[in-house]
């Protein structure tokens, strides 16, 4: 049996180890850090199920029920619940209706320790719990088992409610393979998914540089910053650190996971009941709407079960739609383009480190914490201010 024949035709999300009868695959890191499966040839007969279930080979069924799909600006009325999501609000509007109903959300959050801030999906019945998911993750997140715990909580008649990329929603419908009533998928627009080792690494260097412990994470601060700016924030022992290197990084593409060059998702089929993004280009869309700089986002009701959702929660929101509007965002045309220097990047990383690659293609030196001191200090001496320099004018002038 042979599963993956091309990086690319593998988007990591575990379904083809939760399925196997024979638990004959587990899923391994590559040099890369992405997940891919490895078979145990000893134990596998050839039953082709993780092919069937395969949502990234196998393809994924037509779900859009509406053409176009009803599109939204929206923009949650309470400014508190708007400031500490990513873009407008949307989300928290639907997963507080799930809520309501004593339903499980799954979204994005951190591992338990949140040592380096490792992203994994998990579970949440709480608004606390929940508010981890808001804000958006810019790298791959780890499913782990939680297609299971899902499945079950579906079969214990609850409500439940998803939310990921693309091919994390078009995998858990082939997963399932059959649908329910009482569950909400929710896809987002993505850009590509950086690789875990990647974000690892980088924490790791804010840690040397500072000399302290990575405490907090946010991949874009809006609350500094503002909705447009991109600018990520991490936190070492309190102390906020702010940058545009992982943000960079993330830009070239040169760090994202292979199947997102190929990635099947990336169009106006949008496989989840409801898609939720940024909406960039709202001014041209919606002309006057929301013009702060605070966020909006944008909303697509694809199938009429993610349409009673929505109607339920949009009072909650101020709304304006614009059906039919070409919205602005690339990954709804196609993939993210392959960069030429891919393999390049990835072969400097693998044999030169992470420090090099962060010099040659961010021109960003790493210095750990004494010796950025050090360097400060010598800056200082080599290149003395003007008022210096007047001063030191003036003395030579007395002495004359």
């Amino acid at each position: 049996m042979e599963l993956v024949k091309k990086p690319y035709e593998c988007c990591g999300c575990r379904t083809c180890e939760i399925v196997c009868p024979k638990s004959a695959i587990v899923m391994k890191e590559d040099a890369h850090g992405f997940l891919y499966p490895q078979i145990d040839q000893t134990k596998c007969v050839d039953c082709g199920l993780c092919l069937k279930k395969c949502a990234f080979q196998s393809g994924y069924p037509q779900r859009k029920e509406f053409e176009p799909v009803f599109g939204y600006a929206a923009r949650h009325k309470n400014m508190n619940t708007m400031m500490n999501s990513r873009s407008g609000g949307a989300f928290t509007a639907l997963t507080d209706e799930i809520l309501k109903r004593n339903g499980v959300i799954y979204g994005a959050g951190y591992d338990e320790d949140k040592k380096f801030f490792k992203v994994i999906h998990k579970a949440a019945v709480t608004a606390e719990q929940r508010d981890e998911f808001r804000g958006s993750k810019y790298v791959q997140s780890d499913l782990k088992d939680v297609f299971l715990h899902l499945k079950r909580n579906l079969e214990e008649g609850k409500w439940v409610l998803f939310s990921g990329t693309g091919c994390q929603v078009g995998a858990l419908h082939k997963f399932l393979g059959k649908e329910y009533d009482h569950l909400i998928t929710v896809d987002i627009v993505c850009h590509g998914v950086p690789s875990p080792k990647f974000w690892a690494d980088f924490l790791k260097m804010r840690e040397r540089e500072e000399g302290g412990r990575v405490t907090g994470a946010d991949f874009r601060d809006k609350k500094k910053f503002g909705w447009k700016a991109h600018r990520e924030t991490v936190w070492i022992d309190g102390k906020d650190i702010s940058s545009r290197l992982y943000t960079k990084v993330f830009y070239l593409d040169t760090a994202a996971r292979p199947s997102c060059f190929e990635c099947v998702y990336a169009n106006r089929n949008r496989v989840g009941d409801i898609t939720i993004a940024d909406f960039w280009g709202h001014e041209q869309a919606v002309p006057g709407f929301a013009e702060d700089n605070k966020g909006v986002s944008l909303v697509m009701v694809n199938t009429s079960k993610g349409k009673a959702l929505w109607e339920k929660v949009r009072d909650d929101m101020d709304v304006i739609e614009c059906t039919g509007y070409p919205y602005r965002h690339t990954n709804m045309k196609r993939p993210t383009k392959r960069p030429d220097n891919y393999d390049e990047f990835w072969s400097d990383y693998l044999s030169s480190g992470f420090d090099f690659v962060m010099k040659k293609y961010c021109d960003y030196e790493v210095i750990t914490h004494g010796q950025r001191t050090r360097k400060k200090w010598a800056e200082k001496i080599k290149k003395p201010t003007r008022k210096v320099k007047r001063k030191i004018k003036k003395l030579l002038k007395k002495i004359k």
